[in-house]
């Protein structure tokens, strides 16, 4: 189960991509300027959203659960058993809590690489840089890391481009372990009880 959590961990840490060992990417053209955008506009467009998730590892371990996305700044991710974890972002923190281990580690919502998603208004450039963008049968590849510190996080984004609609990240650290979350059944547009993306720790009882 530890491993379990830490592949959980690794799904939105900030942790280097392959892409940015190579910061001096070639520049990027008209079109995938025009890409960036798109995804910009469908990002801010996306108020809240709800999925299934399927979550896979390097070493081909699975686990799956329930995603609600509340922008901007907030996210649940519950994990369905055997895995015991809970992930909450609410706002500040992304909180990542195991029930068996009795595990709780709060990081900094703007350190983590899913903050790109979560953010108020979603712009892929200034704190973050796109290093690359590729295309190929239906689907848009967005590769992103820190600009001022390109080794400490990156996210790529997978697009559907028919219809336009967020279905995966991935996150790769400096060894190539690639740890990946696909979205399925998506809803858009629903609204939540605030309460679900507060962290309310057991302990404290």
């Amino acid at each position: 189960m530890r491993l379990l959590f830490k592949s959980a961990l690794a799904a939105f840490l900030s942790c280097s991509l392959l892409i940015s060992t190579n910061v001096s990417a070639a520049p990027l053209s008209d079109d995938d300027r025009e890409d960036i955008a798109r995804v910009e506009a469908y990002l801010n467009k996306v108020t809240s959203l709800k999925a299934h998730f399927l979550q896979v590892n390097s070493e081909g371990k699975i686990a799956e659960g329930t995603v609600r996305i509340n922008r901007p700044g907030r996210a649940r991710f519950e994990y369905e058993p055997p895995a015991q974890i809970l992930v909450v972002a609410d706002g500040t923190w992304l909180v990542f809590h195991d029930k068996e281990l009795e595990e709780t580690t709060r990081i900094p919502l703007s350190a983590t690489p899913i903050s790109v998603i979560l953010d108020e208004k979603v712009e892929l450039s200034g704190d973050v840089t796109v290093t690359s963008i590729e295309k190929d049968a239906g689907v848009l590849r967005v590769n992103i890391i820190d600009t001022e510190e390109p080794e400490e996080g990156g996210i790529t984004l997978v697009f559907t481009l028919y219809p336009f609609e967020l279905r995966k990240w991935l996150i790769t650290d400096p060894q190539g372990s690639t740890t990946s979350i696909s979205l399925s059944a998506v809803e858009e547009g629903l609204k939540f009880k605030a309460e679900l993306f507060t962290f309310y720790d057991p302990s404290y009882d």
